[in-house]
């Protein structure tokens, strides 16, 4: 079974999710078209993964755009991490979307709730249109937010986990009937991504020498080295643990230091689903990135 790629997919949403601007909610045509070609899997499969997801609750499946025969236009799915934290996110950034969008349409401004109230009536009207799929998208994430909160049981890890090794186990003979070999993804190793450049040189650097050997607190370290050197060795060596201790010790309480960090993490969680040595990493990223939003909320400058 690929379970490893079914893991990358989810990873892929994700790690769209998380950027949380307009493009964060994958569209069906356009993900289907990166997914296939980075990992090299058939249409068929990428759909068994999808629904794997989907009822293992990792993900949530939202409609964006119906299908329009007359005009030849194909529907569109979204899809969205079946997390609450992000669902929020992501509905916040499309209902001041959708708040733009109707203002330069209509040229005056109203809240979110009251021009859903206004315009879902005329919503297959505008199906394929900007403010129509922004429509749906805050729509929908209204929706999921309300169901996770509902049947928030079946959106814990450990539900999630469980059904998610069922539908493993019952889509097994599926997979392996729509393609019996398996196809490896090319990966250019001699490519090197400007962040990874830029984090490799401070590893290399003499600083970084003297830095390894220090065994004093980390409070001192941060003293001498500064916090973007101690962020960036720290990330390139995968220490998620010593950066989570440095926060939870309230050594790092600058705001400005934990933007600066989200920042450097952002970057590495785009990288998620392509770099398989980073994928072995992705619950404690997720942890430190959660702890981040946390502490950022309660912070001052």
């Amino acid at each position: 079974m690929k379970n490893d790629l079914i893991e990358r997919v989810f990873k892929r949403i994700v790690a769209h999710n998380l950027r949380l601007d307009l493009d964060a909610i994958p569209h069906s045509d356009a993900f289907q078209n990166e997914i296939i070609s980075l990992y090299g899997i058939t249409k068929n499969e990428l759909d068994v993964f999808l629904s794997i997801l989907k009822e293992s609750h990792k993900i949530l499946i939202m409609e964006i755009a119906r299908e329009d025969e007359k005009k030849n236009l194909e529907k569109i799915s979204g899809y969205v991490d079946a997390d609450l934290h992000t669902i929020q996110k992501l509905k916040e950034v499309f209902y001041n979307a959708l708040i733009v969008e109707y203002e330069k349409d209509y040229k005056k401004k109203k809240t979110a709730g009251q021009i859903i109230k206004e315009l879902i009536p005329r919503l297959l009207y505008i199906n394929h249109t900007p403010l129509g799929r922004l429509m749906n998208k805050a729509i929908m994430l209204d929706e999921f937010e309300r169901h996770v909160e509902k049947n928030y049981r079946e959106f814990t890890e450990e539900w999630k986990n469980e059904n998610y090794r069922l539908q493993i186990s019952i889509n097994e003979d599926i997979i392996r009937n729509i393609r019996n070999g398996k196809k490896e993804v090319q990966e250019n190793n001699e490519t090197v991504k400007p962040e990874k450049a830029k984090n490799q040189r401070a590893v290399d650097s003499p600083l970084h020498k003297e830095f390894q050997k220090q065994n004093d607190s980390i409070s001192k370290m941060l003293q001498i080295y500064g916090t973007d050197f101690f962020f960036r060795v720290n990330l390139r060596k995968c220490n998620f643990s010593i950066i989570e201790q440095a926060i939870d010790s309230g050594v790092i309480t600058r705001k400005h230091d934990l933007v600066t960090l989200k920042d450097m993490l952002k970057q590495m969680k785009s990288n998620l689903g392509i770099d398989s040595e980073l994928d072995n990493y992705y619950e404690d990223i997720m942890s430190l990135d959660r702890k981040l939003s946390r502490c950022m909320s309660f912070l001052k400058k």
